[in-house]
């Protein structure tokens, strides 16, 4: 049996006493597994916390569209009804003139007055009807009679002397069935008086609630939206649209739109519209020159129908991410307790030395086999939930990304970087497995020109760089060339990195004999960093600078420590904020002590 053979980890525990080193082998990975959890537990939190902060954000933002939506529909919606509201009340006022010049609708020549109503309602795609009625509320002419009709004979200068424009006469009456058609109508009259003052009868016109079907078709609602037109003082409802035949002319005095002193001209209210339950947002406007009301209301179904498709996709992205993490930390709190139980075993032998060594020799070669399937295993079973991420991210982005709004598409992007992100620590954890468990093939090293053609390569990559470089001539060790360049490109490239705002920078590769080792270090004036975070700076994903703009993985100085300690060495640091840091490693001065005992190394 080839004793060299052993990890110093193995042998360092076999030095101990078994009722000594196994208790304390057990307390760190209980404290693994506790952390496993709580950081399983903070990391699901945040995830929850995040997802219902979003799904609240969503929420608050498709009401708010929506009643901004609502809001420029009401005044387009306005423009429409005093557009048609004043061209009935004009064409009443114009006649309501001619019918006061005259004294009396009865003065008129026989269809003279008929025949003006049907010349004027021609006009009036709005108006179902105009008529006159006499003193005593008899019918005088309307426009719809059915009756031949002849020419008009009202003279061209009494309409030109007309006033045309809309005064307090008008009168917006409760809306009715019409008597010839059937359908609803509301009714527009003014009282009419001869120049003495007497009340000669009433001119009106009916407008068509039909009218407002075509307006609906313009204005193009959504469907489930309605649009509404209230009686402001009276607070009735004169028109809708969608028909609602129990709806139309019934009380809505409760609304805060209607009334002599409304709170506000325009305003938005989320309840059921009366007579309704379902609840709806509506966005009412008052009409400025006459005391109507207008509204467009849609339900809060439609109008939080995308909002809930979002949260979909929110709960079930946050509903993934929970899972994954809950299977990595069920696959590391396994390892750890197979650790544990390793560990337990590796106790429990108080055979002779040589058959502990010999048995537990077998017993870790199998499990750094079993380790680097695991690794293996676990890239493999999180690469592939990760490609399903990116791929459903790219399918969500190239097939839906037109309907997302900004927020969507940012979620999407980020979502996307977040897989890449962890593919590529998956991949540098895949890199410090396969440190740590390649063969060691120990040769003389040059480390001088290793080093050169690494910052020569820099150099390269990076030709704008002012860096004045200097390698000791002449440092050799025994060693595994192929992991001591690794270990020197990370320090390297550390160096480079981390004084890139140094003008100039420097770094420096240098070495001298250590008692019976090799010191080596690499100097460089960069930003440096406080000695009480030294001890973190070589344990796996800590970055001491990454909020300051300085990118990695937080696996390089992990692999770095790796390789010396298989070569028998140590690493360690010195530095302060500002001035630079120094990398020190050592590496046995012969083969032979490459594999010595971890405890011979310094402590």
């Amino acid at each position: 049996m080839d004793r060299a053979r052993l990890p110093s980890s193995l042998l360092s525990h076999l030095s101990l006493p078994t009722d000594q080193g196994a208790p304390g082998t057990f307390r760190p990975m209980r404290r693994l597994r506790a952390a496993i959890w709580l950081a399983f537990g903070l990391l699901a939190t945040l995830i929850v916390v995040v997802a219902v902060s979003l799904i609240r954000f969503d929420h608050r933002a498709a009401l708010q569209q929506t009643e901004s939506e609502l809001q420029s529909l009401t005044r387009v919606f306005e423009e429409h009804v005093a557009r048609s509201f004043g061209e009935a009340e004009s064409a009443v006022t114009e006649i309501a003139g001619l019918v006061a010049i005259r004294s009396g609708a009865d003065s008129f020549a026989e269809r003279e007055l008929q025949n003006l109503l049907r010349e004027r309602a021609a006009n009036l795609p709005e108006v179902e009807n105009l008529f006159v009625e006499r003193e005593d509320g008899s019918l005088a002419a309307q426009s719809d009679d059915e009756q031949v009709a002849a020419e008009a004979t009202a003279s061209a200068a009494e309409r030109r002397n007309l006033p045309m424009r809309i005064d307090e006469g008008i009168t917006i009456g409760s809306p009715t069935r019409s008597a010839n058609t059937g359908r609803w109508i509301t009714p527009v009259t003014r009282q009419v008086f001869d120049a003495s003052g007497k009340y000669v009868g009433t001119v009106g016109a009916a407008i068509s609630h039909a009218y407002f079907e075509g307006i609906y078709r313009d204005i193009r609602f959504a469907e489930g939206d309605t649009i509404l037109i209230l009686h402001a003082i009276r607070a009735i409802t004169l028109i809708r649209h969608p028909q609602v035949d129990a709806l139309v002319g019934r009380s809505v005095t409760d609304l805060p739109a209607v009334g002599p002193e409304p709170a506000s001209r325009s305003m938005v209210v989320t309840s059921p519209l009366q007579g309704e339950r379902e609840e709806r947002i509506t966005a009412y406007r008052r009409l400025a020159d006459r005391p109507l009301v207008v509204g467009t209301s849609r339900p809060i179904a439609a109008a939080l129908a995308d909002f809930h498709e979002h949260r979909r996709r929110i709960i079930a992205a946050a509903g993934l991410m929970l899972t994954l993490l809950g299977a990595l930390a069920l696959l590391l709190h396994r390892d750890t307790r197979r650790r544990d139980e390793e560990s337990q075993a590796l106790a429990e032998l108080n055979a002779t030395l040589e058959d502990r060594v010999r048995l537990r020799t077998d017993e870790l070669e199998q499990t750094n086999r079993e380790l680097l399937n695991f690794s293996y295993s676990i890239s493999h079973d999180l690469r592939a939930p990760l490609r399903a991420i990116n791929g459903f991210a790219h399918a969500l982005e190239e097939d839906y990304g037109e309907r997302l709004d900004d927020a969507g598409r940012n979620y999407v992007n980020r979502l996307r970087k977040a897989s890449l992100r962890m593919g590529d620590l998956i991949d540098e954890l895949l890199k410090l497995a396969s440190v740590s468990n390649r063969p060691l093939h120990i040769e003389s090293t040059d480390i001088s020109a290793i080093a050169r053609e690494i910052l020569d390569d820099l150099a390269e990559h990076d030709p704008a760089r002012l860096v004045h470089i200097h390698v000791d001539a002449g440092l050799v060790a025994d060693a595994d060339a192929i992991l001591i360049r690794k270990a020197l490109e990370n320090l390297l490239g550390n160096a480079w990195k981390f004084s890139r705002d140094s003008h100039p920078a420097f770094i420096q590769v240098g070495g001298r004999l250590h008692g019976e080792e090799h010191l080596f270090y690499v100097t460089d004036n960069g930003v440096g960093f406080e000695m009480e975070h030294a001890t973190h700076l070589f344990q796996p994903f800590q970055q001491l600078h990454r909020n300051k703009g300085f990118e990695g993985s937080g696996i390089g100085l992990a692999s770095v420590r790796r390789i010396v300690e298989r070569h028998g060495g140590q690493i360690w640091a010195e530095s302060a904020p500002g001035t630079g840091t120094t990398m020190f490693f050592t590496l046995p001065r012969t083969p032979a002590m490459v594999r010595r005992p971890r405890e011979r190394m310094r402590g």
